[in-house]
């Protein structure tokens, strides 16, 4: 029988991390080697295009905008250079910011160190080489007064002892995201790190010309992407070639940082320097993940140390007359939305998904790009529906190491003890395609934590495709939970198929620092349940103080005990002995000697 592939991770748990380093397709990368799987570029009338892709395309984007004057489409330039600006010198302000590299020890709001560890311990930082862009379209300057962090471009670093298949250069941008008024403190709302190893090419992107880089740039009226008929200001990027994965662009240049494959067996760290932390609940796209946080008088420092996991991607193009009518049926024919999806049944006029034309009536004469968020509520339902037609297999193994903060959104209804407005509170991670959003959900009545995850059955290899989960959790996060005493927690964990026989998989779980950690992988996307049970030794219970009972004392008589003689007796042959305090000789018998 072929396998289902949405995986119920029920985990009945008391805390945990997970960890699982994925290598499927080759045993020096993680995930497909080499230079990444290109994103086609199906773009014609009539297509509809599928797909479950955990990733954004194109540069991160740096801007700082006062809020009312900024909307989709703008008639004016809607950014500011700084605080200072006239646009955002008074109001309520927005910010998005690709924080800088530190310079030197007085920096803030900065990437202080980023490099790869060794099974010791050891660091090794790699060599901030530029920015890249060289300098972002929006870039502004921040204010440490008010908490702001400045906006530049990610990052471009080589570590030479970490070479992958397209040399030693790496790409990093850390994302800040928030919003305050410019009058006061701004407050910190969103934390994104993103790292992928790259090499710059030629991105043959034609600009017409007018080669702004990737944000907030002026679009001429009847230029793709610009409905409005006439001029305006709106965030646009380089598009898909159908030929490079860009994870950022330099159009200036002409360049494109090309994605590859992380090697395998390395593992990385990126230390942030802010005045303000992380709060909340984190997601992560990597394994063995480890946080350490370090506050000082006016900053904090947060370090994260994981393994990069492979990740399956889906895409599918159907031109809509092939397109099987089992999927049909579950599309809406003027917009293509999911029927199922909250989007559609909560405003179906306006549930149209994306792609390179409005809806029409007429799904010939329009093209569709169905991009699954990894966290929608539907996502796995949906995967679920088109996975028969992919043979139940990854169209590619993309490898990652990333990780953010939750959205508002996706820790609706967790349970009270996983939020925190100034810490981190935990981290979930894991390599599959579809996941619940969310922290894990507390099962009261069976005293378990349940996360459920999908992905394909197989590898782009045909392999069969092996699971990984990894929760980090604060220790005093997991007492809240489950109202443990502060005494040491263990947990015995248990996966076993939908038809209730044991999986062989690798399980760890361990206490140390402040952070529970609970682990599992290898395990099989057919949906198996992973079961893992946290239990406590009960705190020793003092022994009663017992007041001793004196022992009496013995009873003493007031005269002493006279001292007792024998002596001896005898009548003819006959001999006695006679024992007393002034013996005597009975009667007839006379005293020996």
């Amino acid at each position: 029988m072929k396998s289902k592939s949405v995986t119920a991770i029920a985990i009945a748990f008391f805390i945990g991390v997970g960890s699982v380093t994925s290598v499927n397709a080759a045993t020096s990368s993680v995930g497909d080697p080499g230079r990444s799987w290109a994103i086609p570029n199906d773009g014609e009338l009539g297509q509809h295009v599928q797909q479950f892709l955990d990733t954004d395309i194109g540069n991160p984007v740096s801007y700082l905008v006062k809020n009312e004057n900024w909307s989709k489409y703008n008639d004016e330039d809607p950014t500011c250079t700084s605080l200072e600006d006239s646009k955002c010198s008074s109001g309520n302000v927005s910010f998005q910011a690709v924080i800088p590299f530190c310079k030197d020890g007085k920096d803030l709001n900065c990437t202080l160190d980023f490099g790869t560890i060794d099974a010791s311990g050891k660091k090794t930082s790699g060599v901030f080489s530029r920015y890249f862009p060289l300098k972002a379209q929006n870039e502004y300057v921040g204010n440490s007064a008010f908490k702001l962090p400045s906006g530049v471009a990610g990052s471009l670093f080589t570590i030479p002892q970490a070479p992958h298949d397209g040399g030693n250069t790496y790409f990093l941008s850390v994302l800040l995201q928030g919003s305050g008024t410019s009058l006061s403190s701004i407050s910190l709302q969103d934390f994104t790190i993103r790292m992928y190893p790259v090499k710059l090419e030629n991105n043959n992107y034609n600009c017409g010309g007018v080669c702004n880089e990737y944000g907030f740039v002026k679009v001429l009226k009847g230029v793709t992407g610009n409905p409005t008929g006439k001029d305006t200001w709106l965030v646009s990027g380089p598009g898909l070639q159908g030929n490079n994965f860009c994870v950022a662009d330099s159009t200036k240049e002409g360049l494109c940082a090309q994605r590859y494959a992380f090697p395998a067996d390395i593992r990385y760290y990126v230390t942030v320097k802010m005045q303000q932390i992380p709060s909340g609940w984190m997601h992560g796209r990597m394994s063995e993940p480890e946080i350490q946080i370090k506050k000082e008088a006016d900053y904090s420092t947060i370090e994260i140390t994981a393994n990069p996991v492979a990740v399956p991607a889906i895409y599918k193009m159907y031109n809509y007359p092939q397109m099987p009518d089992e999927l049909k049926s579950q599309y809406d024919v003027k917009t293509g939305a999911y029927k199922n999806s909250d989007r559609f049944k909560n405003d179906p006029l306006n549930a149209a998904p994306g792609g390179r034309t409005a809806e029409n009536d007429d799904p010939l004469k329009r093209n569709v790009i169905n991009k699954i968020d990894a966290s929608a509520p539907w996502g796995m339902d949906e995967l679920k529906l088109w996975l028969p037609f992919l043979n139940d297999q990854a169209t590619a193994l993309l490898s990652y190491w990333s990780v953010r903060t939750l959205s508002t959104t996706e820790r609706e209804g967790s349970n009270a003890c996983f939020s925190d407005k100034e810490n981190v509170t935990g981290i979930v991670t894991t390599n599959s395609t579809q996941y619940s959003a969310g922290p894990p959900s507390f099962n009261k009545a069976e005293g378990t934590l349940e996360y459920k995850v999908g992905a394909p059955h197989y590898a782009t290899d045909k392999s069969v495709f092996k699971g990984s989960y990894d929760l980090v959790m604060r220790s005093d996060v997991a007492r809240c939970v489950y109202g443990f005493s502060k005494a040491p927690i263990n947990a015995t964990i248990a996966i076993t198929s939908a038809d209730g026989t044991p999986q062989v998989a690798t399980t760890v779980m361990g206490e140390k620092n402040g952070w529970v950690y609970l682990q599992a992988k290898n395990f099989e996307f057919s949906t198996p349940v992973i079961k893992a049970k946290l239990t406590q030794e009960p705190e020793p219970t003092p022994a009663p103080t017992v007041t001793p009972t004196p022992t009496p004392a013995p009873s003493v008589t007031a005269k002493a005990t006279a001292k007792k003689n024998t002596i001896s007796c005898i009548k003819g042959k006959v001999t006695k002995k006679v024992t007393g305090v002034n013996p005597k000789c009975p009667t007839g018998y006379k005293k020996k000697g």
